[in-house]
């Protein structure tokens, strides 16, 4: 009997880890919608300094490159060191850009790029990142990769304005740049 007791609580408290653990989970999907919607799109626009509620700033032992053309700039290393956003502004051709980059680290036991559902991609990224300035995704599908592909305003040039553009392979996002031009 005391077996049959010791088996079912093992049984109930395994449910509950993976009940627990299910609704707990945040997918790749929800991590680069969070960089996109919560940091990247809000500094460009705006300025506020994105990523200070998670990672950490990379150390001397990180072995991480800082794109030091950027002025006014912070990083950190972020999702358990999977990648490292980075933020600032720097010259183009046509003036001075507010940009944020999300890249992979390459560690040794890190996932490289996010993972996420292929199924009506482009739909589904084009509605976030269209909330507060219409953006033209530049096809409708992803189909192979790894290749560039962007969002870009309806009327004007890709280098002007504000722009989105991924590291793409369907079902994998490895980079993201966001990027718009200072009055």
């Amino acid at each position: 009997m005391k077996r049959l007791g010791f088996f079912t609580g093992a049984v109930l408290a395994g449910i509950g880890v993976f009940l627990f653990n299910q609704w707990r989970h945040v997918s790749d999907d929800d991590r680069l919608i969070a960089v996109l919607a919560d940091h990247c799109l809000p500094y460009v626009q705006t300025g506020a300094t994105p990523f200070q509620d998670i990672g950490r700033t990379p150390g001397v032992y990180d072995a991480i490159d800082v794109d030091e053309r950027l002025r006014k700039s912070g990083a950190r290393l972020i999702y358990d060191l999977r990648f490292m956003a980075q933020w600032g502004e720097t010259e183009d051709a046509d003036g001075p850009v507010r940009v944020c980059r999300v890249d992979p680290t390459y560690g040794e036991n890190t996932v490289t790029a996010f993972e996420v559902d292929p199924d009506k991609f482009v739909e589904r990224y084009t509605d976030i990142l269209s909330l507060d300035e219409t953006l033209i995704p530049q096809a409708d599908v992803v189909t192979t990769g790894p290749t560039v592909f962007g969002w870009y305003g309806a009327d004007r040039p890709e280098d002007q304005g504000l722009r989105v553009v991924f590291i793409v392979s369907p079902g994998l996002v490895s980079g993201v740049l966001v990027g718009r031009d200072l009055p």
